[in-house]
């Protein structure tokens, strides 16, 4: 039997793309996944669009998780978690989407080493999105060779693509998976990825491209979060800076 991957998709008012993206995660080409789609309070037309999907695709799971913090998934991503039977668990956000053989390809390299690989990550493929028009502006990846270098280049800026990580449920388990989205609101994953390295956990990166495209938009979280007055990558980079500076 091969290993079981749980897509879990948080969705938050991306009604023009959520269709699209949770399509992408229920045509997957692998053979043993489940999708969780966890709404956080939309406002707009993404439930209704969700229980559309679901009316013609039974297999969804569909749930909702409150909107406590701001410009963060942290919420519906637990909720998620509770519901996941998976042996790993994938966080889409709900305005990307997939390759078809995304999964695939991701567990050609994690079942090659279960027992080693906890966490895995790969470059993603970037569009930009404005006035309805879409263009493809390049993949971004990540390359580092150890847990030394891995935390080093963590107190310039997050090394890691935030929704391609694929995580072990054993690191559920140990409750390596927790967040702080009231201290670092949307910056919380980038705590966590250090986190895991405190914890000797290495987040394998992909060599290529594996299939996950990444859009770009105005109204992204992210873009939120950065027009706050605080600067949450700093509070995390000096945090980090001080537990390691032995």
């Amino acid at each position: 039997m091969s290993l079981k991957v749980s897509i879990i998709i948080p969705c938050y008012n991306t009604e023009k793309w959520v269709e699209q993206c949770v399509l992408s995660a229920l045509n997957q080409t692998y053979d043993n996944f489940e999708v969780i789609a966890v709404d956080n309070e939309s406002t707009d037309n993404t439930v209704e669009i969700l229980k559309k999907i679901k009316s013609s695709h039974p297999e969804l799971i569909l749930d909702s998780a409150p909107n406590i913090y701001r410009h963060c998934w942290d919420e519906p991503r637990t909720k998620g978690l509770t519901l996941a039977t998976g042996d790993y668990f994938l966080f889409l956000c709900s305005d990307d989407f997939l390759d078809e053989s995304f999964l695939t390809n991701y567990m050609k390299y994690v079942s090659a080493a279960p027992e080693k690989i906890l966490a895995f990550q790969s470059p993603i493929r970037s569009l930009s999105c404005k006035n309805e028009e879409h263009v493809f502006i390049g993949d971004t990846s990540h390359s580092y060779k150890s847990l030394a270098e891995f935390k080093q280049m963590a107190l310039a800026a997050c090394p890691v693509n935030t929704p391609t990580v694929l995580y072990s449920r054993k690191l559920y388990e140990k409750g390596l998976l927790e967040t702080k989205p009231e201290k670092y609101s949307g910056a919380a994953d980038y705590d966590l990825y250090c986190r895991l390295a405190d914890n000797d956990v290495f987040i394998y990166p992909a060599p290529r491209w594996l299939g996950y495209y990444y859009r770009w938009h105005e109204e992204q979280a992210t873009w939120g979060m950065h027009k706050e007055k605080i600067n949450y990558d700093k509070l995390i980079q000096d945090h980090w800076r001080e537990v390691w500076k032995n």
